[in-house]
């Protein structure tokens, strides 16, 4: 009886999810480290290529990150991205609690494409303008 009312649960959560990407997301949504949220934003993204490693994009993100008094909050060098909120000591019009993600994608060996990403278009746009004048910066 026990092995009927856990599979039956099983299935209600699984068919209650409306994709499969839901289902293997709902773990790091519910400790708060997904990146799901951002992969579908199109208003709030500024891209651009700059010409550094991949590694060497993603170690300087990190730095600006902290000169722009940002936290991270999550991270992944394999995966190609980085997760940070606190930007309101920087920028007026947000909360301290808005994420902004960055996003690497390899072009070539010496230039990777770096996408910022918040559901916050306002703070995306001003963000990204000032975070890729700092990652221009020697």
């Amino acid at each position: 009886m026990k092995k009927i009312i856990s599979l039956s649960l099983l299935a209600l959560i699984l068919s209650a999810c409306s994709a499969a990407n839901t289902v293997v997301d709902a773990p790091a949504r519910f400790l708060g480290f997904s990146i799901q949220k951002f992969q579908g934003e199109d208003v709030g993204k500024v891209e651009q290529t700059v010409e550094l490693s991949m590694q060497n994009a993603y170690n300087k993100t990190l730095d600006v990150i902290v000169a722009l008094r940002g936290r991270v909050t999550h991270q992944s060098v394999s995966r190609g991205f980085i997760v940070a909120f606190d930007f309101a000591k920087s920028f007026d019009y947000c909360l301290d609690s808005t994420e902004v993600a960055f996003f690497f994608e390899a072009v070539d060996a010496n230039n990777t494409k770096i996408s910022v990403i918040s559901n916050n278009s306002v703070l995306a746009a001003n963000l990204g303008k000032r975070f890729f004048e700092l990652m221009a910066q020697k």
